[in-house]
């Protein structure tokens, strides 16, 4: 003998409700058998529909067995109760439960993608509606079909997954008598012809009628089992298949087809609701627009700064002259004439060295027509201005020839020009007098403020390093009688008071690194290089100094990666805000969505079906967002930069960043919705109105 399709045993179903314990089935035996066509009849409160319940894997029992083709389902945890239902059960309800806004061919192929079986689904879809008679209705959608129409929608759908047995409940409860007589023929064709098992509840007798077998059930336990009609002619049943499995691990094609069904359904949920949608995408929108924009001006402004201070020198060196001694008291640095411009050249050819500049430095008076200013005036070798980033406004910079024939020649800073010359007055081709001596501008120097020490940078004259040694400033030489302090015997007698000729010596001496990075190694290679050159032993006191400006570019560092964590983090609250308005509309919309939760749980979906369908929404509604604000972002960049003047710049890594930290915060703030959704009882959910 045949094993039974559906066998029960001593199935108990017991509800609590606070304090009050309701037995909903009380020790119900049934057995089914392949091919029959099964009534259940009660009153309300019978517990025909817990039954149904629990017959549909909907519902767990409390005592008792359920064997399901021989597969004892209580025992079956709920990814093998989902697949039982999405393989082996087809549901068809009283309120047809097909899912709104979606077509009649969508509704009907939705098992096979739970199933694992998405491959084909259009045209099988197809294929099971025109067996119902609804060909050229696959493309409307149920607010388009009169009842009778949505319920063979209904039983396409159960039919579609080929299911062992067929569960009706009250499927003509909403139907006039035509179409109650039309769906209740089609069923009992689908059992004659097909040989499917169906287990129908309802409350008509008349419908009963058209049943092979008419249980009835009464304060939870069947009371009558009886078998009215005479079956036609038996028709071979469907063959059997083997019994549902316990669920079975997707592959990549079925969570791809899985996937576009979830972004299909997402993407027509945020379109119903276009203005809802919209106000909630505006958090993310605004939160990544303003984290690209905020961060493309923090970005260009720190450029600047860093040009700026760059410009000062971060990877520049200066290297000073020792100090004199003399009677025991030790002058200040600079106060003797210790570095040579043989010491710059020597330097220049260290590896870490870009480059090397030298000055000589006084302060003198120039004077031109009835003015006069009293300024610095320095000569300076060619590279000067090349190593100290500072360009010239107008006129032409100082060059090797100028050095070489010892031009007169000069560069002006702005302060001089103001002094000396009118506003409309061009200084390029003038002759001035510096320390009386006729020298002809050449150039007007760009302006560069203060320094950070207060001290006016534009008020200055450059003069070639040779012009001015030997025809403007004469030879550097120390304003005290010089003694060295490492000295082993006293200097020579000077009865005469004869000031020596230190020629060839420079009052600075300014080393470029190659890199802000390589200042270090620079620094050590100088000193190494000058005190071999000048034979300073181990332990003696050095007759220089070298100082550096890394301390400013450390600053400029820290600040600036102040500033961008700031930047960041107020960005950063518009997300999160944005966050908590997609956690807000998606807890909205799972309660709007709590039927159509029922019914997909109730055709196979699995809980992390339903997960995955929110927590896509979730991501859809941030990546969209998201999307947008990066277009708005790099468009507010743009325009701050051009109608502000403000420097700007794009960082890729901060867009792509903001884009991902949107959908991150998506995931993390629709997990709770996704997850609530996920767990919601299917019977409540079918219930809920």
């Amino acid at each position: 003998m045949a094993e039974p399709v559906i066998e029960v045993r001593g199935l108990e179903k017991t509800y609590h409700m606070g304090d009050v314990e309701v037995r909903a089935l009380r020790g119900v035996d049934l057995t089914v058998e392949r091919g029959e066509f099964l009534a259940v009849m009660g009153s309300s409160g019978s517990g025909k529909s817990t039954l149904m319940n629990v017959l549909g894997c909907l519902d767990r029992p409390t005592r008792g067995s359920y064997r399901l083709e021989g597969v004892d389902v209580t025992r079956e945890d709920e990814p093998a109760l989902a697949q039982i239902r999405s393989r082996r059960i087809g549901f068809v309800f009283q309120s047809f439960n097909l899912l709104k806004r979606t077509s009649a061919r969508e509704n009907v192929a939705l098992p096979l993608f739970y199933a694992g079986e998405p491959q084909g689904s259009s045209e099988r879809a197809d294929a099971a509606l025109r067996a119902l008679g609804l060909a050229g209705r696959e493309n409307n959608q149920p607010s388009q079909l009169s009842g009778g129409e949505q319920q063979r929608v209904a039983i396409a759908r159960a039919l579609i997954n080929d299911p062992a047995i067929l569960l009706a409940d009250e499927p003509t409860g909403n139907l006039d008598s035509a179409n109650k007589q039309e769906i209740m023929t089609t069923l009992r064709a689908l059992n004659r012809e097909q040989g499917i098992t169906i287990v129908m509840v309802t409350h008509e007798p008349e419908m009963a009628a058209f049943a092979d077998r008419v249980i009835t059930m009464r304060d939870g336990s069947i009371v009558d089992d009886s078998r009215p009609g005479v079956r036609g002619p038996a028709v071979p049943t469907r063959a059997e298949r083997s019994p549902a499995p316990a669920g079975r691990r997707a592959d990549l094609p079925q969570a791809l087809a899985l996937l576009r069904m979830a972004l299909g359904v997402a993407a027509r949920a945020i379109a119903r609701n276009k203005l809802r949608s919209a106000l909630t995408m505006l958090g993310m929108f605004i939160g990544v627009a303003a984290l690209i924009a905020m961060v493309a001006v923090g970005q260009g402004a720190d450029r600047a700064v860093r040009a700026q201070i760059e410009s000062l020198g971060t990877n520049l060196l200066i290297v000073v002259p020792g100090a004199s001694f003399s009677g025991g008291v030790r002058g200040g640095f600079g106060s003797a004439s210790t570095l040579t411009v043989s010491d710059a050249k020597a330097l220049a050819q260290e590896p870490a060295v870009e480059n090397v500049g030298y000055a000589l430095q006084q302060p003198a008076q120039v004077q031109y027509g009835g003015k006069n200013w009293n300024t610095s005036v320095s000569g300076v070798s060619p590279t000067f201005l090349e190593i100290r980033t500072w360009p010239v406004d107008a006129g032409r910079d100082l060059n090797d020839e100028d050095m070489a024939s010892a031009r007169r020649v000069c560069l002006i800073g702005r302060t001089v020009f103001r002094n000396l010359y009118g506003d409309a007055e061009t200084p390029i081709g003038t002759v001035i007098l510096v320390k009386g001596v006729a020298v002809e501008v050449v150039g007007l120097l760009s302006p560069r403020g203060q320094s950070g020490g207060g001290r006016d940078q534009d008020d200055v004259v450059l003069l070639p390093f040779s012009t001015a040694e030997t025809k403007v400033l004469g030879t550097a030489a120390p304003t005290q009688a010089q003694a060295p302090a490492n000295a082993l015997y006293a200097a020579a007698p000077n009865p005469f008071g004869i000031k020596p000729k230190l020629t060839g010596y420079v009052n600075t001496i300014f080393v470029q690194a190659r890199s802000t990075e390589a200042v270090p190694d620079a620094l050590a290679q100088v000193r190494k290089r000058l005190s071999l050159r000048h034979r300073i032993g181990e332990g003696q006191l050095p007759d220089f100094d070298v100082r550096n400006l890394s301390d400013v570019a450390q600053a400029r560092e820290g600040s600036s990666r102040v500033m961008k964590y700031l930047l960041a983090a107020v960005a950063s609250i518009s997300l999160l805000v944005g966050g908590i308005g997609i956690m807000n509309i998606l807890l909205v919309s799972v309660t709007e969505r709590t039927r159509e939760i029922g019914i997909r749980v109730a055709i196979g979906a699995r809980r992390v079906h339903v997960l995955m369908q929110f927590l896509v929404e979730a991501v859809l509604l941030s990546g969209m967002g998201g999307l947008a604000g990066v277009i708005a972002g790099v468009a507010i960049s743009a325009t701050v930069s051009w109608a502000a003047g403000w420097p700007t710049s794009l960082s890729w890594p901060a867009i792509a960043g903001a884009f991902l930290f949107s959908a991150a915060v998506g995931v993390f703030f629709g997990y709770y919705p996704a997850q609530r959704a996920s767990r919601l009882d299917p019977i409540e959910a079918l219930r809920y109105e």
